[in-house]
């Protein structure tokens, strides 16, 4: 498997009860595409884990959503084994995602998008990544240097979304400093 084409979906940092469950902390409870039997690629957040730095496949054997999501892995059967191995993120295969309608995309599908600005169509970085703060997904864009701008996941500052070329247009606020 191709470990570039997978996309982080949450993280783990605490077990849960004493029979080998963890709870994650998953950044779309709602729509997950984690279910029994998916193959999840677990890579270590910090020397704490005892996961290669690389990462590693594993099973789900179950989950429960809920207040927490709680989970179940086929190789791991005791809390001892879940300490080992926490903290770490949570990955899936790009494939394993539903297929979409033709006008339809994921976020993931935007980092690495390039960004051209949308007056001049003068390129001014990349989508680097984006979060949800509770209020709307933020765009995160690296452009030149080490400017990083994060502007809010609307049509107001990204207009146009050309997956299939590769790019998508971003209106800069005039309250940017150094804007052009």
């Amino acid at each position: 498997m191709d470990k570039e084409q997978y996309v982080e979906l949450g993280f783990c940092v605490k077990p849960h009860g004493i029979k080998g469950g963890f709870t994650f902390n998953l950044s779309n409870v709602e729509d997950s595409v984690l279910g029994k039997k998916s193959k999840i690629l677990l890579t270590p957040r910090d020397r704490g884990s005892s996961l290669s730095p690389e990462g590693e496949f594993f099973t789900i054997k179950s989950i429960a959503f809920g207040n927490k999501v709680i989970t179940y892995l086929e190789e791991v059967t005791d809390r001892n084994k879940v300490e080992d191995l926490i903290p770490f993120n949570i990955s899936v295969s790009r494939d394993d995602f539903p297929s979409l309608d033709e006008d339809e995309f994921y976020l993931s599908d935007l980092v690495g998008l390039d960004v051209l600005e949308e007056e001049s169509m003068e390129p001014y970085g990349k989508v680097s990544d984006f979060y949800d703060n509770t209020a709307q997904v933020v765009l995160v864009v690296k452009g030149s240097g080490k400017r990083v701008l994060e502007l809010p996941f609307i049509e107001e500052f990204f207009p146009t979304i050309n997956i299939e070329e590769n790019y998508i247009t971003m209106k800069i606020p005039d309250y940017i400093e150094g804007r052009k």
